[in-house]
């Protein structure tokens, strides 16, 4: 049987956390008693929405059937003595002419269940869901609202007041009449807007308006008075009958000799203590009084997504498998249209036991790996074998499959959902920081294709200050092999004032690049990377792969310089000039400006031959030495001696590289 994962255990586990507070003071018992509560709850849900998907049902006798029982029926049918939770045999019997719809699949209830929600929200924000067909409401700021502006005197209970007759409103019901209004008004909507109808409870709090939606049904909305609470409470048939005590707990009150309401309210509170402690006892014993301080909380998305299934038997290691590939396959697809990415996989199953057949469960649960996760949030086919991997693991610690076993549910959530995970990238951004791919330019460089520039010679140039985020590089061989844009001949010089350089980068629009994953690299993750993250991933493996490595004395004397790419051109903006000698160094400037800086010229540096050597002398020292080590670790390497090498300071320098390096790309691919 598929369930939601907003289960009446929502109701619970709220109520549980309510009981970590401190206990209630006398201010905010009279503040909780001035809310307006209310509670909807949609007439047989599921069978509302199979009628309104096919109308020819609604005046025929319908049964929702999940596996061999029938889970909800229409009012036609309880006419004919078809019950909820009726095996599907027995409603036969009862009723021949039973019209019988699947309903393990739970997608068009949930989707109609989010829309009754957002109906709701769009009126109050204080809504709080319950399962797929209920939904708290605080109404209290709308009533205080209607009350200033409408006289006492006109107002009127709309419904049902329980064990009361209609009555007149007066200043101690005011409120709760002007949240029957609301409840109307509500429920006209819900039906106008979806289709739907269903019950609504008017109370102080969230307990009684749940209690008192229930009195009259279907269709129909009831009111309780404060006065009225204790009668409530006593007409209930026992414990079971109380939301928020559940099934472990109503155990433990019976193990105390609990079992109706009116035991639980005369029981010494220092026993229930030595039992649940103080905090949990007293919060149990006031449920039992009709009080409830909770507020409602708006969930927002679930926290959790889960399918599960129950079965009459499954007793074999390959039934156990199949089944949880079933429900892995539709969850994942829940998954991905959800968006997020889920951190924590849990497994549950329930053993099938004589005495206990319906709370005997049991949960495993575990990390997800995050390649896995992102497979998962992007609908990847290979998540689902991945997960039952990390399924069958579970299993194991749970059961011992050398024994015999019978399991009559299974039960796959994923939980910790988050928004997917940003790519982190390595060291090697330093060489890369755009954030849109650019390709390089393999054509002739027209003028016309520019824009002006301001403080340079170029009359029309694609300017990129050094503080702009969009660096790019090419390999010093493009660069080679590309058009001289101006005239070449002069020897690159190094650059002294950082600030003062401009560069040009050539771009040509709507160009996509398909890059092939190295070797041992999952093609399913490479391909989901961003493009920039691809490029640094293949530069990280030829690191690896290159046989042949390039070596000199590293200049690292600037630790600043021209940041951009190596498909860029620099020139030197001109700076403030003295009257006397601006004439001579316009005139040096403007040869500077029309020249091209080959990388033929650039010192060379102990660098692997596909890194550009002037690009990494302008990186501060501290980096080129984290590089360097980088670099030297991943390969062995041919020395070279050359006059500034010594074996003291190359030892000190990759020490203290090799201890300030943190984070490389190639540690996120390593193939399993």
């Amino acid at each position: 049987m598929d369930t939601d994962e907003e289960g009446d255990n929502d109701w619970h586990r709220s109520l549980e956390s309510d009981m970590l507070d401190t206990g209630c003071s006398t201010e905010r018992l009279a503040s909780v008693s001035q809310r307006v509560i209310l509670h909807f709850d949609l007439d047989c849900f599921y069978a509302q929405v199979e009628m309104i998907r096919n109308p020819a049902l609604r005046a025929k006798p319908l049964g929702i059937q999940q596996k061999y029982i029938i889970v909800t029926c229409n009012y036609v049918a309880r006419e004919h003595g078809v019950n909820k939770l009726m095996s599907v045999t027995d409603a036969v019997e009862k009723c021949p002419q039973l019209v019988l719809v699947k309903g393990e699949d739970l997608t068009h209830y949930r989707e109609m269940s989010y829309k009754v929600t957002e109906l709701l929200m769009s009126h109050c924000p204080l809504v709080e869901r319950l399962g797929f067909d209920e939904n708290f409401m605080d109404v209290t700021e709308m009533v205080e609202r209607r009350l200033k502006q409408t006289s006492i005197s006109d107002l009127s209970f709309i419904g049902h007041i329980y064990k009361h007759e209609p009555l007149a409103v007066d200043e101690e019901n005011a409120r709760l009449a002007v949240g029957s209004v609301i409840a109307s008004e509500m429920r006209q909507a819900i039906f106008r807007t979806l289709g739907l109808t269903g019950c609504a409870g008017v109370a102080d709090n969230k307990l009684l308006a749940k209690l008192a939606s229930g009195t009259f049904k279907p269709n129909q909305q009831t009111t309780l008075l404060p006065r009225s609470t204790a009668e409530l409470m006593s007409s209930l048939a026992g414990l079971i009958k109380v939301p928020g005590i559940g099934y472990k707990t109503r155990e433990k009150l019976k193990a105390l000799g609990l079992v109706g309401v009116r035991d639980l309210q005369l029981c010494p509170l220092p026993d229930l203590a030595k039992e649940f402690g103080e905090v949990a006892a007293k919060r149990i014993q006031n449920l039992a009084w009709g009080i409830d301080d909770s507020p409602v909380t708006p969930a927002g998305p679930p926290q959790s997504l889960s399918d599960e299934d129950s079965f009459k038997k499954i007793s074999t290691l390959e039934e156990v498998q199949k089944k949880t590939e079933e429900l892995l396959t539709n969850l994942t697809e829940r998954m991905r249209k959800d968006g997020r990415q889920p951190h924590t996989f849990r497994l549950t199953i329930r053993r099938y036991t004589v005495t206990n057949r319906w709370f005997n469960r049991e949960s495993r649960q575990c990390p997800i790996p995050s390649h896995t996760g992102l497979k998962i949030a992007c609908g990847s086919s290979e998540a689902v074998p991945q997960l039952l991997s990390l399924s069958e693991k579970l299993f194991h610690k749970m059961v011992d499959t050398r024994e015999p076993f019978h399991l009559t549910l299974l039960n796959v959530c994923f939980s910790n959902l988050q928004a997917k995970s940003s790519s982190r990238g390595s060291i090697a951004s330093f060489f890369q920081k755009s954030p849109t791919t650019q390709t390089t330019c393999q054509r002739q460089v027209d003028p016309d294709d520019f824009e002006p520039a301001a403080n340079s010679q170029v009359t029309r140039a694609d300017v990129l200050r050094k503080g702009d985020k969009t660096w790019k590089h090419t390999s010093t061989q493009e660069l080679q092999t590309q058009p001289p844009l101006i005239n070449a001949t002069s020897p690159r010089k190094p650059v002294s004032e950082p600030s003062q350089v401009t560069s040009i980068i050539i771009r040509e629009p709507e160009k996509t690049v398909c890059f092939k994953p190295p070797r041992g690299v999952d093609p399913e993750v490479f391909k989901l990377l961003p493009e920039r993250i691809q490029m640094e991933v293949i530069s990280s493996y030829q690191h690896e792969d290159s046989a042949r490595l390039n070596y000199g004395a590293a200049d690292t004397s600037s630790a600043d310089g021209d940041p951009a790419g190596r498909s860029t051109l620099a020139f030197k903006q001109p700076a403030p000039k003295t009257s006397s000698s601006a004439q001579s160094e316009e005139s040096e400037e403007k040869v500077q400006e029309s020249q091209i800086l080959p990388a033929a010229q650039a010192p060379r540096y102990d660098v692997p031959a596909n890194v550009d050597a002037y690009v990494f002398s302008q990186l501060p020292s501290d980096v080129q030495r984290e590089l360097l080590t980088e670099w030297r670790q991943q390969k062995p390497v041919l020395k070279i001696p050359t006059k500034h090498s010594h074996k003291t300071s190359n030892t000190k320098d990759r020490k203290s590289a090799a201890k300030g390096s943190r984070c490389n790309i190639l540690k996120y691919f390593k193939p399993n």
